[in-house]
């Protein structure tokens, strides 16, 4: 009981936790899942065994699998549905309380001498080779995972059944030629598969590849033929019953499916393909279209839409994987004896590792790299149709089956692309007759219109005034309620003539901090002269738009600058809640994460959507957007800008959580409303 309250208010404690999975880098912070063991309530210690996720800053990183540390530790509520109780945060150094048993410290030290003697012809290239031996990407950049994820390249970066085979034929073959018995081959490449195991950490995908190949193995030392589906299913059975929490893990599913696509599909469709390609291409084709298409139900889920060239990425690099992943696990094995060795081994992997960065890459860059498809229950059904009438294609023997199957795929080829297109048709109707929130724009700016019960409220006015003027005139506003300018940067206040001219204002908030610039001088100015009331912000004060209540969570203590002082608000509706971040930066968020308690609490059930700070840039405190977890989040930004907006770090932390992003300079001005589903919006389409 005193952990759930702790957790549900935020609170801080000393803590006593096990690490159980080597620390991952993610938006420049270690995180890891732990087991807490023991919390300080100040009058008592508490002992207890709850299992949770930490993260902290560089120092975390350090912590090793098996040892047990103490820190502070600020509680949150976990995500769910989560196996996790609660998430925390370690406010300082983590301290070593036990160290971990013999054997796993051997398995870290491995994994460290890998790492530390890692070499590239790129630091991306390196750790793409450390994450397709070990499973370690900390040292892929986030631009990389993101472009990755966008062309369906992300299963490169994790541990899976390739590289259990690789391991388990290399030491059962090598013992064959040097005449070992059956038997013997067969507990040698158990062992080696419980040491690879322990060595890349129980990540789901593992496991499943590690029972289903000593499944296999136990067969065949027994003599007898092991089906490849039955052993799949008996690892799934297996698993599950031990971990029921694997039910509802994307990676886990993901594997999964890409196993049993493989195993159904590669075969009878390289067959077909052989009579028209080369009998390589065939192949290629075969086992890319196969892992994909048995992944759709899944990957729509994650992905909001299909991969635009998913295809053309994965048969360019699958080729590439197998020398990389061999010479990867080689030089893991020799990291210990043979540093140098294990530096040149890892340096030679990462030439083939440099191109599939670069083939992310080139493709995450052209024109619509996603194209919207059908979602939810909706694009469950069609996937799971598609994957039956193309199973029913290439196994059936029967012509007149043949032709049945070939015709529904086209049916639901044909059906599913002229539903996504009327949708792209109907989304150039903008803006969505019942919006509620209206992200002009403005190009590299802010500019964002709220409306309830017929009442309007606008965050900011961006940099010039006709393009906020034209957002306004076409969404029909000619009075607004409440006019909020979060601070006066150009890109927020520079418009406010195109915004005001001809409009009603019913008052102004502008933001607290002292600021001389002519920014702040004119808009104040402009404001005056023309009648508007003029209220200063300050944390803490509320009002109501309609049927929306607002409350504004900064300015807060003493800002540092602009942004550190600018205006950022949660807006309750009845149907969303909206959180609107303006420019603050990582600092600032740390200061509304630290103060959770007082205005979120236990969240919300509602759907929330988040005005993203600083248009996408890096500079965004993962733990606090972790813990709102948005359904939508918006990034106002212009094209081509030469910030670098937004960046690879924000993108990868909204795509991680499962946040459908919507982009200014990719989508235009964009409409957000509630629909029988939920939130629907429409975008204008870029200009």
């Amino acid at each position: 009981m005193q952990l759930d309250e702790s957790v549900s208010e935020f609170q801080q404690h000393s803590a006593w936790f096990e690490v159980l999975e080597n620390p991952r880098k993610a938006h420049q912070r270690f995180s890891a899942v732990v087991r807490l063991k023991q919390i300080d309530l100040g009058s008592s210690a508490v002992g207890l065994a709850a299992r949770g996720t930490v993260s902290g800053d560089v120092e975390f990183g350090e912590v090793h699998r098996g040892s047990i540390y103490s820190c502070q530790l600020q509680f949150r509520p976990a995500l769910q549905p989560s196996r996790d109780g609660f998430s925390g945060y370690c406010r300082d150094e983590p301290k070593l309380v036990q160290i971990a048993p013999a054997y796993l410290d051997g398995f870290t030290a491995l994994r460290e001498n890998f790492l530390g003697n890692l070499s590239g012809v790129s630091p991306d290239a390196a750790g793409l080779v450390a994450g397709l031996a070990i499973g370690d990407t900390s040292a892929i950049s986030e631009q990389v995972l993101a472009d990755m994820k966008l062309v369906s390249l992300t299963h490169l970066t994790a541990v899976s059944g390739a590289n259990c085979a690789i391991v388990v034929a290399l030491v059962y073959f090598l013992l064959k030629r040097f005449g070992a018995r059956r038997t013997s081959r067969t507990l040698a490449a158990l062992v080696a598969l419980v040491g690879y195991v322990l060595l890349v950490g129980a990540q789901p995908s593992v496991l499943r590849s590690a029972v289903m190949a000593g499944a296999v193995l136990i067969g065949s030392g027994a003599g007898r033929r092991t089906s490849p589906v039955s052993a799949l299913a008996l690892a799934v059975l297996v698993l599950l019953i031990a971990d029921p929490w694997l039910s509802i893990d994307f990676g886990f599913a993901l594997s999964v499916l890409a196993t049993l696509g493989l195993l159904l599909l590669t075969s009878p469709m390289t067959e077909w393909l052989s009579a028209h390609l080369p009998s390589w291409m065939a192949l290629s084709i075969a086992v890319a279209v196969a892992a994909q298409l048995f992944c759709l139900p899944v990957l729509l889920q994650l992905q909001g839409g299909l991969a635009s060239y998913s295809l053309a990425a994965n048969l360019l690099a699958e080729p590439l994987v197998a020398p990389i992943t061999v010479l990867g696990i080689l030089g893991c094995l020799l990291a210990y004896p043979l540093p140098w060795l294990a530096g040149a081994l890892s340096w030679l992997a990462s030439v083939a590792a440099w191109c599939i960065t670069r083939i992310a890459h080139g493709f995450a860059s052209l024109p619509k790299p996603t194209i919207e498809w059908f979602s939810g229950v909706a694009g469950v059904l069609v996937a799971i149709t598609l994957i039956v009438a193309v199973l029913v294609f290439f196994k059936s023997r029967g012509a007149g089956i043949r032709q049945l199957a070939a015709l529904a795929i086209a049916l639901v080829v044909a059906i599913s692309f002229s539903i996504t297109g009327s949708r792209y048709v109907r989304s150039l109707s903008w803006p969505m007759h019942n919006w509620q929130i209206v992200n002009c724009d403005v190009g590299q700016g802010d500019a964002l219109v709220i409306r309830s019960a017929n009442r309007i409220a606008l965050v900011d006015v961006g940099r010039d005034d006709a393009p906020i003027d034209a957002c306004l005139d076409r969404l029909s506003v000619e009075s607004i309620d409440l006019l909020m300018l979060t601070h006066f940067d150009m890109d927020h206040v520079g418009g406010l003539s195109g915004a005001i001219a001809g409009r009603k204002i019913g008052t102004a908030i502008v933001s607290s901090f002292p600021d001389e610039r002519w920014g702040a001088l004119g808009a104040l100015k402009l404001l005056r002269d023309s009648g508007v009331p003029i209220n200063s912000a300050s944390s803490g004060f509320t009002g109501k738009l309609g049927d929306i209540d607002f409350e504004l969570l900064n300015p807060a203590g003493s800002p540092e600058d602009s942004n550190d002082g600018s205006i950022a608000a949660i807006w309750r509706g009845p149907e969303f809640n909206l959180i609107t971040l303006a420019d603050l930066g990582e600092r600032g968020q740390m200061r509304l994460a630290a103060s959770l308690s007082t205005w979120w609490g236990r969240g919300s059930q509602l759907p929330l959507v988040l005005k993203v700070s600083h248009h996408g840039s890096a500079d965004q405190y993962a733990e606090l957007i972790e813990t709102i977890h948005p359904q939508l989040s918006l990034i106002s930004v212009g094209k081509g800008n030469s910030y670098g907006h937004p960046t690879g770090r924000t993108l990868n932390l909204l795509n991680r959580i499962g946040s459908q992003i919507l982009r200014t300079d990719e989508l235009g001005a964009i409409s957000v409303g509630s629909t029988a589903h939920g939130l629907g919006f429409a975008t204008s389409g870029a200009g």
